[in-house]
């Protein structure tokens, strides 16, 4: 019998279980070679400057590479990239005056004391740096080419947790510690509302934006404070941003996006978050008082080493690599409504929790791998989908097709399995096909969401409504598919069609799409005219002025 999708992601033979350092090997990403690479002509001497400017070359064609990522396959592939970036860090000189930020002081002293917080000082590039460097890339590529044109930091962050929301499907908070890092996070396209909040902080780093992470204090010292939403920080004030909704807090008159000021100010700004009379906000304007306003600062941000690489980095191989707690702690000091700056324990945690991988962690990342694993033009899919290649035979697209197989193929595969002997070996065959038939949901979605973002709205429906809900309506993707479904139809203006598809969704988000759907209807109900024109100012895939 065919099982679920969703149970199978859930139901693995014991066996497949010893392919757990495979499966885990795989998440450090790794790199093609550069088909385009520059020559530069070499000095006919050796002096100190052309010293200097080969050992500059080493960094840049390193991280060349790692742009020019075109596959994944083992973190072997990183290591020759890592010995590149190494024998820069031999050579370069370091900063006299570099000292860890202050603001470590601020974390637990075990978090302090993690494995990627002891070589902070040091220009050695541990392997771990080829991975984190990729994630960096994505970010940036994302950033890049999501944050618009405009010089305004508003703008640009509306964009960007714009994408956040449409691109990393909502998950119910979970008792087990089974979190994923920041890299998973964005391969995966899934993860909870606080996932969300760290991944629209990092797209907001790379075009040079500072967004912090608000947290409301536990009514007593013993209770933990509790993150409520990201914050952009710019030109002295904060404006919120609601990963856990899905939308900004709306400012006065429903108007752009409510700073953190305005909301204390006037009750009324959060109580318009309220979707219904079951569904009420849960934050209220007497809540904000001594706020803690965390800044994320992974370890790789604050090291020595990614100083230098980021000063020495520029044009088209520029990345963000550094952050300064410190000088944001004191922007952010007697802001009204903050009581205290901390730096953000979560990346920690998460390092943490990967050092000592416990066996629920393990488990969820193999569930997680076993489709990229079955089907590995969907992992080339997926990187290429991040690093925004859509066009051409090695692009998002193509591979995502190479990785849908036909429902006879699929078939024919189960049936090979059914006809294994051996009871271990038939049960590792059942789950390969059936990994198959997830990696064909996954690649399903994200072309939806990649015909979206391209302006193919009726590609985009074909997808997400045919085939990933009414093909599997309890699968894997169902909350993604309905929130993003209906975001295409309030591009084509059916209006109807979007509100229904918001007010079926039953996800954590469920209160955001439902007060999505009430104001679409609010606006319906005004004159034709008025609602078509603000109607199409709210669905923009480029532009997130909603609301």
């Amino acid at each position: 019998m065919e099982l679920p999708l969703v149970e199978l992601r859930r139901r693995w033979p014991k066996r497949i279980f010893s392919l757990a350092p495979l499966l885990l090997a795989t998440l450090a990403i790794a790199t093609g070679c550069d088909q385009n690479k520059r020559t530069t002509s070499k000095p006919s001497f050796d002096t100190p400057t052309s010293r200097v400017q080969k050992n500059d070359e080493n960094l840049t064609y390193a991280i060349r590479l790692l742009r020019n990522v075109d596959s994944a396959t083992t973190p072997d592939a990183l290591a020759p990239i890592v010995a590149r970036l190494n024998q820069w860090g031999q050579k370069v000189s370091p900063k006299a005056d570099w000292k860890p930020d202050p603001m470590l002081l601020t974390l637990p002293e075990k978090l302090r004391q993690i494995k990627a917080m002891q070589g902070l000082a040091g220009l050695d590039f541990p392997a771990s740096d080829g991975r984190e460097l990729v994630q960096v890339i994505w970010l940036n590529e994302i950033a890049r080419r999501v944050g618009g044109a405009s010089n305004e930091s508003l703008p640009k962050a509306q964009a960007l947790f714009d994408w956040v929301i449409r691109n990393i499907q909502i998950e119910a908070e979970s008792d087990v510690p089974v979190a994923h890092g920041s890299t998973e996070i964005l391969l995966f396209g899934r993860g909870t509302a606080e996932d969300r909040a760290w991944i629209f902080s990092l797209l907001a780093r790379q075009q040079g934006l500072n967004v912090v992470l608000l947290a409301l204090p536990g009514k007593t010292e013993a209770d933990a404070p509790k993150l409520w939403l990201p914050a952009l920080l710019d030109k002295g004030e904060l404006y919120l941003f609601d990963t856990r909704m899905g939308l900004p807090i709306a400012g006065p008159e429903g108007q752009s996006v409510a700073t953190l000021a305005q909301a204390a100010a006037d009750p009324a700004i959060l109580r318009a978050m309220d979707a219904d009379e079951l569904h009420p906000y849960p934050v209220k304007a007497e809540d904000l008082h001594d706020l803690i306003a965390y800044v994320e600062g992974s370890p790789i941000y604050l090291s020595h080493r990614m100083q230098l690489v980021e000063e020495k980095l520029g044009g088209d191989e520029s990345l963000i690599l550094s952050v300064f707690p410190q000088e944001i702690a004191e922007e952010l000091r007697g802001k009204p409504g903050v009581g205290s700056v901390r730096l953000w324990p979560l990346p920690f945690e998460r390092l943490q929790g990967l050092e000592k991988p416990n066996r629920e962690y393990v488990e969820r990342t193999m569930r997680e791998m076993g489709p990229f694993q079955q089907a590995p033009q969907l992992w080339q899919g997926r990187v290429l989908d991040l690093l925004g290649r859509y066009e051409g035979s090695n692009s998002a697209s193509a591979m995502y097709q190479d990785a849908r197989p036909s429902d006879a193929t699929l078939s024919k595969q189960r049936g090979m399995a059914e006809k294994q002997k051996q009871p271990q070996q038939r049960a590792i065959a059942e789950v390969g096909v059936e990994m198959r038939a997830i990696a064909k949901q996954d690649a399903s979605y994200w072309l939806g969401l990649l015909s979206y973002e391209r302006g193919n709205y009726p590609a985009a429906i074909d997808y997400l409504k045919t085939r990933v809900l009414e093909a599997a309506p309890d699968g894997p993707w169902t909350s993604g598919a309905r929130y993003n479904l209906g975001r295409v139809y309030e591009a084509q203006g059916q209006t109807d069609e979007a509100i229904r598809a918001y007010q079926s969704d039953h996800s954590p988000q469920r209160p955001g799409n439902l007060l999505r759907a009430k104001r679409l209807q609010a606006a319906k109900e005004k004159t034709p005219a008025k609602a078509a024109a603000r109607s199409n100012q709210w669905i923009s895939p480029r532009l997130m002025e909603v609301f």
